[in-house]
Order: C-alpha cells, then structure tokens, then sequence
C-alpha cells in the first residue's frame, strides 16, 4: 500500500510538474511576444521621430533658402527705388533708414506669435507643417495695415495657415515705425511665420 502511494504520488508530481511546464512556456511565449511588440513598437517610433527631426531639417533649410531670396530681391528692388505708392498714394519705404521694430524687440515678437497662433484643425489632422511669409506695411503711426501671406514653404501648405498667419498679423499691437531722415515713415516689411506639429 506505501508502495501504492509512492506510485500514485509520483504521477501525480509528474504530471504536476508537466502542468507547470506548460505554463511556464506558455508564460515565457506571453513574455517573448510582449517583447517583440515592445521592439516593434519603439522601432515605429524611432523611424517617425527620425521622419519628423528630417522633414524639420529639409523645412528649415528650405525656408532660410527663401528667406535669403526674397532679402536679395528686395535689396534688388531697394536699389531701383527705396520707395513705391500704395494703392491709397501713400508713400511706402522699402527700405528705410530705420527699420521698423516690433515693440519690445524680436524676442517679444516671438512670444507673441506663440501665444497667439492657433495651428488651424484641419491643417493638424493632415499633419501639414510649413512655412508661411508674410509681408505687411508698419505705417508711420505702427499700425500695421496692408497684410498677405504671400509666400510659403513646405509640403501641400495648407490656405489656412496662411490665413492664420495672416490674422496673427494683422492683429498685431502697435510697432515702432520706421525712420527716414528723423521723421517716421510707413515702411514695407515681411516676417516667416513657421507652423510645426509638437
């Protein structure tokens, strides 16, 4: 009868110890197959971390590149005439002896900009970023008046960032005009006004 028992009770550890192995495995393949998504998934995320750091690089060369075209043509255009008529027959500088600043200087600008564009829906959800130039009038009072997007830069940019960056400008607060010969004067400039997805 001990005999009997030991038997019995070494089969039932075999098989005890069986059922513990296949658990075990079937845990290990749990574990194995939550690695391997874990793997995948942080590859996808490199890869589109890696898109989005050259899709920035290949934006920010392009929009430096037509910068520096559109301060070569209007050096060009300064040179023919440092000013123009504006539809009105006001006088507009090109090119003053003062340029006009924003109040508070480029880094007050800047923040400004950032508090105030708002990355337009539809523009997100397409996941369009670029750049957009805009080119307006800062009249001898510092309004600024006369805004268009009239250039841009990237991929498929979307009407309404221009139009966002339109509307950011033309309700900019006052400026500090530009100077000609000590006198204020209305004067032409132009900003880029970059969209990024976070």
């Amino acid at each position: 009868m001990n005999m009997r028992f030991n038997v019995l009770t070494l089969i039932f550890l075999f098989a005890l110890c069986q059922g513990c192995d296949t658990k075990s495995k079937e845990a290990a393949q749990r574990t194995a197959d939550s690695t391997a998504l874990a793997n995948q998934e942080a590859a996808l995320a490199t890869k589109k971390a890696e898109e989005k750091i050259a899709r920035r690089a290949k934006l920010t060369k392009e929009s430096a590149e037509r910068a520096e075209q559109r301060n070569a043509a209007a050096a060009e255009k300064a040179k023919k005439s440092i000013t123009y008529k504006d539809a009105t027959g006001k006088l507009i500088y090109i090119k003053a002896e003062v340029s006009p600043e924003y109040a508070g200087g480029e880094q007050d600008m800047r923040k400004y900009l950032k508090d105030n564009l708002k990355y337009p829906d539809a523009a997100r959800e397409s996941g369009v970023e670029g750049t957009v130039f805009v080119d307006f009038v800062v009249d001898d009072k510092g309004k600024v008046r006369d805004v268009v997007a009239s250039d841009a830069v990237g991929d498929n940019v979307d009407i309404a960032l221009k139009e966002e960056a339109v509307r950011v400008v033309a309700s900019m607060p006052g400026w500090l005009p530009a100077r000609q010969k000590g006198k204020t004067v209305s004067s032409a400039f132009s900003i880029p006004i970059t969209f990024e997805l976070e």
